[in-house]
């Protein structure tokens, strides 16, 4: 996997003026050129194949933005084959392939949020930021260097760990992080010095800190005997930024907190960052507006352990007894902007509760009024769910220059 080899310019930039180093991270909800989506032929853990969403996805997004398809070698098919095979299924979804172009990474990968392209605005077009990513396997650590040598775009370097979901930025110098999760993946840095290290690679100039994720979201088995396999507390599945000035914030209610021990203790979390962020203000001095987004119903799902992969144990540490018990990482803020549509998740099918129907609707209803010049669609993204995951997380925005 990515053979290309690419020139490290992070020295450059480190060697030029303060006026030719400006550059910072471009916004979500800007103009973008293209939606990064992957393309991953299995599933995971009982889930149906990620494409499944994908091809959903592409076409809802088609109609207003172009879609990068990030692929790479899987199922014993040559590069030839799955290409022929994925422009055959994109077909048969009645998807315009003129509005997509593939994108060949010798090895696949799901959540490219994670390890993807970030794409740095400066003089003259683009940048890619490039962090360190902790995976078992190493290639993916070289995915945004093949993605900046197949674009020949410069990069910035960094050795701190970041992860694309868990982070969100307004694209005009404040961002939001989360203290579980980068604490986590930088033990031996302190939170200056993780400041620092975003500062100097994004461009940012304020960052605000919140605590913690939701507590489905936590890595393991959790207190009632339910494992968590999410991401120990990444923003994209409760906090988001609509536009500049707005924030959208999951909210556990009243109602449901008295109900499962679970959804008391994200009740607490969630009203913990409304508290911080209602007393922040952005780069400027200016208030937020905070629109608050139901969290998606929780959800779990019983898997056999005897029948798991190597791969998939190693969510399941210490596991005792067959039958485990694990939460889909369900949310309606593991969304995608592209131009004119967002997309979102659903999770009421035929046999489930009326409620499960009725939050559905309630969390489009608030998220068209959150973004009034876009269409909100939802789409089924249960299998990304499965991978502790939603659309975000599998995506990546590529502004337009």
């Amino acid at each position: 996997m990515r053979l290309l080899l690419v020139i490290f310019v992070s020295l450059a930039f480190a060697c030029t003026t303060d006026d030719q180093r400006e550059f910072m991270v471009a916004s979500e909800f800007e103009e973008q050129e293209y939606i990064w989506l992957s393309w991953v032929e299995s599933g995971f853990l009982g889930g149906k194949p990620f494409y499944y969403t994908a091809l959903n996805a592409i076409k809802e997004i088609t109609p207003y933005c172009k879609v990068r398809l990030f692929y790479g070698l899987q199922n014993n098919l040559s590069k030839e084959q799955l290409e022929k095979r994925i422009y055959q299924k994109l077909l048969e979804s009645n998807i315009d392939t003129s509005q997509v172009r593939l994108f060949y990474n010798e090895q696949y990968y799901g959540a490219i949020q994670d390890p993807g392209p970030i794409f740095l605005r400066r003089k003259g077009g683009f940048a890619l930021a490039d962090f360190k990513f902790n995976h078992p396997d190493k290639r993916t650590e070289l995915i945004d260097r093949n993605v900046a040598s197949n674009l020949n775009l410069p990069i910035v370097s960094s050795d701190m760990i970041s992860e694309g979901g868990a982070w969100q930025t307004n694209g005009k110098g404040t961002m939001l992080l989360v203290e579980s999760v980068e604490l986590d993946r930088n033990k031996s840095m302190t939170k200056q010095q993780i400041e620092n290290e975003y500062k100097r690679v994004l461009g940012v100039k304020k960052i605000i800190w919140l605590k913690s994720g939701l507590k489905e979201e936590e890595w393991g088995k959790l207190d009632n005997g339910i494992y968590g396999i999410g991401t120990g507390g990444h923003i994209d599945e409760f906090c988001r930024f609509a536009d500049e000035h707005t924030i959208l914030l999951a909210e556990v209610s009243e109602q449901e907190m008295s109900q499962d021990k679970i959804l008391k203790e994200s009740h607490r979390r969630m009203e913990d960052a409304f508290n911080i962020l209602k007393n922040e203000t952005d780069q400027d001095g200016t208030n937020f507006k905070i629109i608050r987004v139901p969290t998606a119903t929780l959800m779990t799902k019983k898997i056999s352990y005897n029948h798991l992969t190597e791969t998939e144990k190693y969510w399941f540490e210490n596991a005792t007894g067959d039958t485990l018990e694990f939460y889909l990482a369900t949310s309606y803020l593991n969304l995608v902007i592209a131009n004119g549509v967002v997309v979102t998740s659903k999770y009421w099918t035929e046999g489930l509760p009326e409620e499960v129907r009725i939050k559905d609707e309630k969390a489009k209803t608030i998220l068209e009024k959150a973004f009034p010049d876009r269409r909100v669609v939802q789409i089924d993204c249960m299998p990304l769910h499965h991978d502790g995951a939603g659309l975000h997380c599998h995506s990546r925005n590529e502004p337009k220059k």
